[in-house]
């Protein structure tokens, strides 16, 4: 086993213990009155960011006083999940699913509460590579942003059904999970082949490398959809009051995005300014909302064959969905 896939696993394990044992230690005093909402930094969970950015979603729930987090990959926002530290939060189906699975014999299980976005990722490989086929992919050496991410598990099922593996498990293909940013650096300066990346990474390799984008992933999907941000909570967080509140007012920022897209991206990339600094080009985000596709239907269907790629691949226990949606 990789030492990657070591510290991801035994990242599930201390997420158990903490969720198992500080769950009430972690929520904030009087947490009635405050509901946490995570949210990550893509371009996929646009419109949960421009409803939190705009106050919108604050007026849903009042007079509950909501509090924004902001995470770089979805395994953290379901480790927030499990351990209490937020109360609901959007991320990728494959950090859910194996959260879930994980936990859920503990009374610590998630449940999957609305959809947010379809689409939006894409493998990426850079003219050096010479990659222009599956066959090409041998002996290169690729990337994702962590272990346990949509786009990694994406990215291994795709090399297991082109006959290949990667090098944990016995093939040729080094898979290494690394920050955007630095995924960036490295393809520029010739460190890496490519990188299966959410978006708007996956267009800003593109654009500023001049990057090809070999795959986009809606193109492995029946009708091209598949879930790449739901939002979930604790499966007993899911019969409060609140909960069916806050997936209206998600879906209702879903339609406004369906209606008035740019205005979406307008504020959701006004909110990540103010919580994370520099979110890249505000241009980037209209050319990657080609790739995406909004929708408050979590897409069940694809959830469910995440869970399946991701057992058959070791990272979670088998019936990996059972009980993640309300039946």
């Amino acid at each position: 086993m990789s030492t990657s896939r070591r510290a991801f696993l035994g990242g599930l394990a201390a997420a158990a213990f903490t969720g198992a044992t500080g769950y009430a230690l972690a929520r904030r005093p009087g947490g009635p009155d405050v509901l946490r909402v995570g949210a990550m930094a893509n371009l996929t969970h646009a419109p949960m960011l421009a409803g939190l950015g705009s106050g919108r979603i604050q007026a849903a729930l009042a007079p509950r006083i909501v509090e924004t987090r902001i995470f770089r990959a979805g395994p953290r926002v379901a480790e927030a999940l499990i351990g209490g530290a937020i109360d609901a939060g959007t991320a990728g189906p494959s950090a859910i699913v194996v959260h879930h699975a994980r936990h859920r014999d503990s009374g610590h299980g998630l449940r999957v509460i609305s959809g947010c976005a379809s689409g939006g990722a894409s493998l990426v490989v850079t003219k050096k590579s010479g990659i222009r086929t599956s066959e090409d992919v041998h002996g290169k050496r690729l990337a994702v942003t962590q272990i346990g991410t949509a786009q990694d598990v994406s990215l291994r099922w795709w090399l297991r059904n082109a006959g290949l593996r990667d090098a944990t498990a016995g093939g040729d293909v080094v898979v290494l999970a690394i920050a955007g940013a630095t995924i960036l650096d490295q393809m520029k300066r010739g460190e890496l082949d490519g990188a299966w990346l959410p978006e708007p990474w996956a267009t800003r390799v593109v654009r500023e490398l001049g990057a090809i984008r070999l795959l986009d992933e809606r193109n492995l999907w029946p009708d091209g959809r598949f879930a790449t941000a739901v939002l979930a909570t604790l499966a007993r967080d899911a019969e409060t009051d609140w909960a069916p509140k806050l997936a209206a007012a998600l879906a209702d920022e879903v339609s406004r995005a369906l209606h008035n897209l740019e205005h979406t991206l307008d504020e959701a990339h006004a909110e990540l300014t103010r919580r994370i600094g520099n979110p890249g080009q505000r241009s980037l985000f209209t050319r990657a909302s080609a790739f995406v596709d909004f929708t408050d239907d979590p897409l069940r269907g694809s959830i469910e064959r995440f869970g399946e790629a991701a057992t058959t691949l070791g990272l979670s226990p088998p019936d990996a969905t059972t009980h993640l949606f309300r039946d």
